[in-house]
């Protein structure tokens, strides 16, 4: 099988001839590449490693998607600065400026901490439309780049709770918000996930078949009370939308979710991307199996105190702890996730040399 073959065999949930295993770098392990590789793509790297590729938009490309996209009313003025290595971006009305400040990638400062923003952010998105852009070009450009080495598969979000507590408000100004004001923060909550059903549809609509909704879940920020009533359903509209257009729907949940598997169920979901185990995360892989069932796609993360942390002799231990038999008849693909981090390419060459060892011959347990 192609690398193309086996993804969509995986998604598909269909018998596949190995393992599969992904992963995602950048910069920071490109750029300390040896001498010889000095200049290599993203795709290049992947190649080079022998993993499928399993490409979030056109991560590592030199263009991207761009629907939808993002209007905002007429009446509000984006400004943008920087001053002393801060990143300043305003929304400025006609009688208020919001401001959100971010250091290094990282928020310093939210632009809706107080009731008033509340308000005013909510009256810009009901004001504000997603429109359809053409991405069908971009699309056949990135296909042509992979070929037949995997696939390319649409990454956007995240939706109206992870937005707010990541980007908009924060944990604390979200939490204290939502209690004081309920009516008005779900009002605005409301708002903008009207907006975003335009969203999911124009997404479905798209050339991509697999669509990833980026929530970073994580019980450590977003509490089984609030997933249950805002974030589950939210995310089972999208999910609800992408299966209308005959499109997979998976959801990037990268943190603690143990505890909100069972609401998790509930959103009739096709998968799970970058699932991460203990310590990093707090899920086993089989954990999830168990909740959501057999059919589930897993994107499972190799945890970081193994592949990044741990010593190079032990990832191979550890893969063969991890690969159970019914880890091997799952629909499961393997990440290595290298994004924002430095990593030697012999920590990619050990999971490499464990897949080609675990090849069709060895797989005891084969759907």
């Amino acid at each position: 099988m192609t690398g193309r073959e086996r993804i969509n065999s995986i998604l598909n949930k269909r018998p596949v001839d190995r393992l599969s295993w992904t992963t995602i770098v950048d910069g920071a392990t490109l750029n300390n590449l040896p001498y010889d590789m000095k200049g290599m793509s993203v795709v290049d790297f992947y190649r080079y490693i022998g993993c499928d590729i399993f490409s979030l938009n056109c991560w590592g490309m030199p263009y991207g998607f761009s629907s939808p996209s993002f209007i905002l009313p007429d009446y509000v003025k984006v400004n943008y600065r920087e001053d002393k290595g801060n990143a300043i971006h305003e929304l400025q009305t006609p009688d208020y400026i919001l401001t959100r400040i971010h250091r290094n990638s990282h928020p310093i400062k939210y632009p809706v901490t107080s009731l008033k923003e509340v308000k005013i952010y909510r009256e810009i998105w009901d004001n504000a439309q997603f429109l359809d852009q053409d991405d069908s070009q971009i699309y056949a450009k990135a296909n042509e780049i992979i070929g037949e080495d995997g696939i390319i598969t649409r990454f956007w979000g995240p939706s109206t709770i992870p937005k707010l507590l990541e980007e908009d408000m924060g944990v604390e100004n979200f939490y204290y918000l939502l209690n004081d004001h309920p009516k008005d923060m779900e009002a605005l909550i409301n708002t903008i996930h009207q907006r975003e059903l335009k969203a999911f549809e124009i997404l479905a609509q798209g050339p991509c078949d697999v669509i990833i909704l980026c929530e970073n879940t994580s019980t450590f920020y977003i509490s089984p009370d609030v997933y249950c009533k805002y974030n589950g359903p939210h995310v089972r509209d999208f999910v609800e939308i992408c299966h209308s257009k005959g499109k997979i729907a998976i959801i990037h949940m990268c943190g603690h979710v143990k505890n909100i598997l069972h609401q998790i169920k509930d959103t009739g979901l096709d998968g799970i991307h970058a699932l991460t185990p203990p310590p990093t995360g707090d899920t086993p892989w089989e954990l999830a199996l168990d909740v959501l069932g057999e059919e589930l796609i897993i994107i499972g993360v190799l945890d970081p105190t193994i592949f990044i942390l741990g010593k190079l002799d032990d990832v191979a231990l550890a893969l063969d702890e991890l690969y159970t038999p019914r880890l091997r008849r799952s629909n499961f693909i393997l990440c290595p996730a290298a994004d924002g981090i430095s990593v030697p390419i012999e920590r990619f060459q050990a999971v490499s040399n464990w897949m080609n060892q675990n090849t069709k011959e060895k797989m005891k347990c084969q759907k």
